[in-house]
């Protein structure tokens, strides 16, 4: 699915390539010298393979700068996430495109009724639709975080049972339940959903996060995940998840330098695993607010610091995903400016895969008349990219000749129809009315969404083949039959 793309992606970094060289050198002290913990025998073998030191009965790992260097030069630089059975869906990372992913929520802003309630599978059915009706979400996170009304032990396999029946757009994943069967299952799932095993490996259409445990711990779950997504093909998404102040410094060059250390040891550590495995770096490291000891994802750091995670993925070669998000929890004017300032400076700094839209309160709640007023922000961004083009007929001499001086009118020229199309953002929800007319009858903003959202629920269709949609089925009936009885 094609992205935003433009001479202002990747042009607004808030570290120089010096301090890039700085904080580097200072990720790699921290590796040498203090190591990570790890407490899974086969991600100490993974590392050992490397050529890293062990240290504490094998439960501290020593990462000297060669190690990393050799892993990064393994590492592509760009990779794609596959539209299932549907290549208009493609989605190319770190090719200088920006693509917008859906985010996800606990609860849910009742379109129908304005409750606000917990998630349940029906709504996991119409996320999943709207963001597969709406053009500019290129991709979707989970629908929601969890299914309410149903059984925990299935919960994963059921979300992404519906997930899977009802888009082909690519998406991302990161582990819910840690129960026993939930790495197998899903990439059983995905793999239906891709056509079959070869076709994931050939065409993945997920990206797979994992995650280090601040400060500087190698998880073992995330061990499981990381070895089943480069054993099926699925690209990663490797981050710290400090939280500033808390789990990490109190700096913004000292939370830097942290994420960046943590990455690395990822990087490591899937190179070690699977040599030439596609993996990109991401952003997801709030700062914690002393006031109340929460995570601020709305804040100022939160995007400058993702925005030096992309100049250290730039500086290392790789791709770069990040999660914007506000920490408002209504869908307000502090939700929309801590979104929008965010989503611009990711796609400024060159982040392909931001997921950030239809969502608020950390990852707590989210709204589909939300992700149709986001859908339309995101083209907004895109437009912003794109900068000035500058070539001959933009330049647009002869027309600017003939029409001047006054009185004259470019209206009628055939240069105007030919272009103003091409070159003027027309917006679908926002209002362009002169101010008297808005007066006497107008329809707010918020409405308009909502009706929008509305009717894509009552009239968009799942694109996914019906016998995907079975076979889907037959293996969710098969896994909840083996936890449920």
């Amino acid at each position: 699915m094609k992205g935003f793309d433009g001479k202002l992606v990747g042009s607004v970094y808030p570290i120089t390539e010096a301090e890039c060289e700085l904080v580097h050198d200072a990720a790699i002290r921290v590796l040498a010298q203090g190591g990570v913990r790890c407490d899974d025998e086969r991600a100490a073998e993974m590392f050992e393979a490397a050529g890293c030191a062990l240290e504490n009965n094998r439960e501290l790992v020593k990462i000297p700068e060669k190690v990393v260097t050799d892993a990064l030069d393994t590492c592509p630089s760009h990779f794609t996430l596959h539209g299932r059975n549907d290549p208009t869906h493609d989605c190319l990372i770190g090719t200088g495109e920006v693509h917008f992913c859906t985010v996800t929520g606990r609860y849910i802003d009742d379109i129908h009724t304005g409750e606000r309630r917990k998630v349940t599978r029906k709504d996991a059915i119409d996320g999943t639709l709207m963001a597969d009706a709406l053009e500019n979400v290129h991709g979707l996170y989970k629908p929601v975080m969890w299914l309410y009304d149903e059984e925990m032990i299935c919960n994963s396999q059921i979300l992404t049972t519906e997930w899977m029946k009802h888009t082909n757009k690519p998406g991302t994943w990161v582990y819910n339940t840690g129960a026993e069967h939930e790495v197998s299952d899903l990439i059983k799932m995905w793999q239906i959903a891709a056509g079959g095993e070869e076709e994931m490996q050939q065409k993945p259409h997920m990206l797979g996060h994992v995650v280090v445990n601040p400060p500087r711990v190698i998880d073992v779950h995330y061990t499981d995940w990381l070895m089943g997504f480069c054993d099926s093909g699925i690209p990663l998404s490797i981050e710290s998840a400090l939280m500033g102040g808390a789990t990490g410094p109190a700096t913004r060059a000292g939370m830097l330098v942290q994420c960046i250390a943590e990455t690395l040891a990822l990087v490591v550590q899937c190179q070690s695993y699977k040599p030439g495995h596609p993996l990109a770096y991401c952003s997801f490291s709030p700062a914690m607010d002393m006031r109340t000891g929460l995570w601020a994802t709305g804040t100022p750091e939160f995007g400058i610091v993702g925005a030096g995670i992309a100049a250290m993925a730039r500086h290392h070669g790789v791709p770069c995903a990040g999660f914007g998000m506000s920490d408002s929890c209504e869908f307000d004017q502090q939700m929309a400016y801590e979104k929008a300032m965010k989503m611009f400076n990711y796609a400024l700094s060159g982040i392909s895969w931001i997921i950030d839209l239809g969502g608020t309160a950390g990852f707590n709640l989210v709204s589909w008349p939300e992700m149709v007023l986001e859908n339309e922000m995101a083209a907004y961004v895109g437009e912003y990219l794109k900068g000035i083009e500058v070539d001959e007929e933009r330049l647009a001499v002869e027309t600017i000749l003939k029409v001047g001086p006054l009185p004259g009118s470019y209206m009628k020229e055939k240069h105007t129809r030919e272009w103003y199309r091409k070159e003027f953002f027309l917006p679908k929800l926002g209002n362009k009315e002169f101010f008297e007319s808005w007066e006497r009858g107008h329809v707010e903003l918020q409405e308009k969404a909502k009706q929008q959202a509305l009717e894509i629920l009552a009239n968009h269709q799942s694109p996914v083949a019906p016998e995907i949609q079975q076979e889907l089925d037959s293996y969710l009936g098969f896994c909840m039959k083996r936890d449920l009885g």
